[in-house]
């Protein structure tokens, strides 16, 4: 999977710069570095803004991935909004003194019905979101941190605060400036070197190998220091009988069938069946070999090992209000990094953080009334209860159906079984003969796995009314072509 864009803006902006540009440029001469130090220090506490942020990474002149978040927080309250890494919507998080409201939490009962829930509990007098965006609080402000983190920051500026202009409009300040990498303190460098030698040290994925019903074959690839080792694994699984799945989803699986989910159960597709594991995963062999460009082609270019990383130039642009708060700041980078593999990749990147309603935000529950219904008192005179875990259906205009409410678990929890283990992928069901790749026990540094070696297609599943017969078995477990046997077994073992 691809790493989150915050991640790499972190490794990037952060180690590129934030400790050189976002602080630098800003960070200009004598009167005009103080302000914005102030404005900054004194932004990462508001424990009462609105805060938008949107960024986006390019390589090569093609937007790899895109960022969003929107927080609205006061002394009482924090509502975030969520997005995906196209940016759109995908949902929100709304947290408050006694109430806890979530749009991931959503279930659908057997008719269809979909169901929400929120989590209500006795108000705390201490209760507050005292925390800015950066978990520093107000009176930290003042404190022996907050200077040695200000020190740090002269230290990080050095001779670069020639590199800035400040002018002003209407009572609000703009800071603007430019770096280059020529222009760059020594302990920036150093930064960046670290980056360079950090970037892709460690690497862990799993891939699938094959599935024929009855064991299901995986390899762990794991690279560090410039090793890749590829262990294989297999897991001895069973179809989920009918009984079992139902009590997995609407009743208690691990009560009703203790024995048989000792080992637990998993899904090996997105809505596809479910399987008991059998017994513990079994380790089938081990090999190393020199990572290549494959393992990371999927990682990121900030995930990959590189042998260089040069910054071009960082830009940037802040606002400061007549008050000395911060309105927004806005960074634009450019890099160049070189791989161990020789690529050449330009990277360009832009991140804008705007804040509003400066101690004026009022953050709401986006479900109209939840806040005035699912109070501690409301629920409590209900269900008696001073910890509530509460269910409800959602009215036509988006209210709540009061007359829905109830703490009986309504259905199954879309977001996946909740005490499923094992793994879970994306893929479609694999069918007939499992082909896998067979690697040696011991093989030498640099040289990848032999060839293939083809299992012979398994006898199908007996009869099995308890798991909807021979046919369902055989048709939504094994895509139509039965499960393993011994025989399975013992070529992979021999592998």
């Amino acid at each position: 999977m691809k790493a989150k864009f915050s991640a790499r803006l972190i490794c990037l902006v952060v180690a590129v710069v934030a400790l050189s540009g976002a602080v630098a440029f800003a960070a200009a001469m004598g009167s005009p570095y103080e302000t914005f130090k102030r404005a900054a220090l004194k932004a990462a506490a508001y424990t009462n803004s609105t805060m938008e942020f949107e960024g986006a990474l390019w390589v090569n002149g093609v937007v790899e991935q895109r960022s969003k978040s929107y927080e609205v927080v006061s002394d009482y309250a924090r509502l975030s909004y969520n997005y995906d890494d196209n940016g759109d919507y995908s949902g929100y998080h709304y947290s408050a003194n006694g109430l806890s409201l979530s749009s991931y939490s959503h279930y659908t009962t057997e008719d269809g019905t979909d169901w929400m829930s929120a989590f209500v509990s006795p108000p705390s007098e201490h209760y507050t979101h005292h925390s800015g965006i950066l978990g520093i609080r107000p009176d930290d402000l003042g404190s022996a941190r907050m200077r040695f983190y200000e020190l740090l920051i002269d230290a990080l500026v050095g001779d670069l605060k020639n590199n800035v202009t400040m002018s002003g409009d209407n009572g609000v300040r703009t800071i603007q400036g430019t770096l280059t990498g020529s222009q760059l303190p020594e302990i920036a460098k150093a930064a960046i070197d670290m980056a360079v030698e950090q970037a892709g040290e460690y690497y862990w994925n799993r891939k699938e190998v094959g599935f024929d019903g009855s064991y299901y074959v995986y390899d762990n690839i794991s690279i560090r220091s410039g090793v890749k080792t590829v262990t294989r694994w297999r897991e001895p699984v069973r179809l989920m009988t009918a009984e079992e799945e139902y009590a997995m989803l609407y009743g208690d699986i691990w009560r009703e069938f203790p024995d048989s989910v000792l080992y637990g159960f998993t899904q090996y597709e997105p809505d596809g069946p479910t399987y008991i594991l059998e017994g513990p995963s079994e380790q089938v062999s081990e090999y190393t070999a020199a990572p290549t460009r494959a393992d990371y082609a999927d990682r990121g270019v900030m995930n990959t090992p590189m042998s260089d990383l040069t910054l071009d130039y960082v830009r940037g642009e802040a606002e400061i209000d007549a008050d000395g708060n911060l309105l927004n700041i806005s960074v634009r980078g450019a890099a160049t990094v070189t791989t161990v593999f020789g690529d050449v990749m330009e990277l360009l990147v832009e991140g804008t953080i705007r804040f509003t309603d400066i101690g004026t935000s009022s953050p709401s529950p986006p479900i109209p009334g939840a806040a005035q219904l699912l109070t501690y008192e409301n629920i409590k005179a209900l269900f008696g209860s001073e910890y509530v875990n509460v269910y409800f259906t959602l009215n036509e205009n988006g209210t709540i159906n009061e007359s829905s409410l109830t703490t009986t678990y309504p259905g199954e929890w879309d977001r996946g079984i909740s005490y499923s283990s094992g793994y879970s992928m994306d893929r479609s069901a694999i069918s007939g003969a499992l082909t896998v790749t067979q690697p040696p026990v011991v093989i030498t540094e640099g040289v990848e796995p032999g060839g293939p070696i083809v299992l012979d297609p398994p006898p199908p599943f007996p009869d099995n009314e308890a798991s909807g017969g021979a046919e369902d078995a055989d048709d939504g477990a094994n895509g139509g072509e039965g499960a393993g046997d011994d025989s399975v077994d013992d070529s992979l073992a021999n592998e």
